[in-house]
């Protein structure tokens, strides 16, 4: 009675540890979900994207499991950022947050830059920028490609109107910043919107000429301004500084809307700004397998009923392609699919890799007739088929191949009556 009573006791203790450890266990993982919180302008806001195009942000929601909160605004120039940082919600959320990301500071030098730059193309009829640098001038009544150089210095000086304003604000949001210890704070460097129109060195040299009195002024702006600051401030610890600047020199016309006088990212790129930014804050992506797009995936479900009934569930990842996978686990691992189609014809493949590995290629095809091929290859390949024929008839042929040879041949027809035979070698 003693035994029987401390076995009863050991039981309900180990009883109580596991539900103690499964309860633990979830709060610890939700835990683990990095509360992010972002500020900034149109970079962060993904500005500009077409309907299914995804931000740097949302690519960073879509890979990882962290908690987002964006409360960054298209057009925001530092000013408004800086006053952003008043409002309670976000104050509140960035004093919860592991991540804070920010962006701010190209608005300030780009948006009087491209207004000017859009005045321009209305006036002589362009329709890309980089056409005011590769026109016949002279159907556009200039006489000759010097005459370029005063609208290339406007811009230049357009470019120039915000620098020591942005580069103020952007030093108070950093001290404002800096009270939130506990967060990872991620800035990105601005980078040069007009680096470079992509038919740059089809140009004459008087014409990349003018193209560079207008593209090298906002490099010096954003550098001296704006993102020296940055580095300076990453070398004292204080921030964690993602140079997208380096990233899209010489590629403003794959990575950014210049030609249609935009500042924000393309799709392409913001997939660098969110490989770049993931890297930097340590975010790693979550297995492939439990990424669910639904433009990609196709998820079914298949019963069919026999004398037994199986029922698999499968899930695949393809273009165009419906695979059905199944997977089951015991001391061994089996991976089996079973389809049946009625006056159609469905092929499924299935692909488990375990100990030992069992590949299956299952066929239906009615009416009532089923005709299904299995393959299987392990530390011992076995090879079988299975034919099925209807009313009421199953035959089936087995054959085995491993260091011994077994061949066996079952014929079964009912109702009620089953013949075997056996012969093994």
């Amino acid at each position: 009675m003693k035994k029987l009573q401390k076995l009863l006791s050991a039981g309900i203790s180990l009883t109580a540890a596991l539900c103690y450890i499964m309860a633990g266990s979830v709060p610890a993982q939700m835990a683990d979900a990095p509360k992010i919180v972002v500020i900034g302008d149109g970079i962060s806001s993904g500005a500009k994207l077409a309907d299914g195009e995804k931000s740097y942000v949302d690519w960073i929601a879509y890979y990882t499991d962290a908690e987002i909160q964006n409360f960054a605004q298209d057009d925001y120039m530092t000013a408004d950022i800086l006053a952003s940082l008043n409002n309670m919600q976000v104050q509140q959320a960035l004093s919860e947050a592991d991540i804070i990301l920010v962006t701010a500071g190209i608005n300030d030098i780009m948006i009087p830059f491209f207004e000017l730059a859009n005045s321009y193309m209305e006036e002589f009829g362009f329709s890309e920028f980089q056409e005011v640098f590769s026109a016949k001038l002279k159907e556009y009544g200039f006489e000759s490609e010097d005459e370029l150089l005063p609208y290339s210095n406007k811009l230049a000086s357009a470019a120039r109107m915000n620098q020591k304003t942005a580069g103020a604000n952007l030093q108070t949001i950093t001290e404002t910043l800096s009270q939130y210890q506990n967060a990872k704070i991620i800035y990105q460097t601005v980078y040069n919107a007009t680096d470079t129109i992509e038919n740059i060195n089809n140009l004459s040299s008087k014409r990349q000429a003018a193209y560079n009195g207008v593209r090298n002024p906002i490099k010096t702006v954003v550098t001296n301004y704006l993102n020296n600051f940055l580095h300076e401030q990453e070398e004292t610890g204080h921030i964690i500084v993602v140079d997208t600047f380096t990233g899209f020199a010489g590629l403003a016309y794959q990575y950014t809307n210049l030609n249609y006088l935009d500042a924000n990212p393309t799709a392409e790129g913001h997939i660098w700004i969110a490989d770049a930014v993931m890297e930097a804050a340590g975010l790693e992506k979550k297995p492939e397998e439990t990424i669910i797009t639904t433009s990609e995936t196709t998820t079914s479900t298949t019963t069919s009923t026999t004398s037994e009934t199986t029922t698999s569930t499968t899930t695949s990842t393809t273009s165009e392609t419906t695979t059905s996978t199944t997977t089951s686990t015991t001391s061994e691992t089996t991976t089996s699919t079973t389809t049946s189609t009625t006056s159609e014809t469905t092929t499924s493949t299935t692909t488990s890799t375990t100990s030992e590995t069992t590949t299956s290629t299952t066929t239906s095809t009615t009416s009532e007739t089923t005709t299904s091929t299995t393959t299987s290859t392990t530390s011992e390949t076995t090879t079988s088929t299975t034919t099925s024929t209807t009313p009421e008839t199953t035959t089936s042929t087995t054959t085995s191949t491993t260091p011994e040879t077994t061949t066996s041949t079952t014929t079964s027809t009912t109702p009620e009556t089953t013949t075997s035979t056996t012969t093994s070698t």
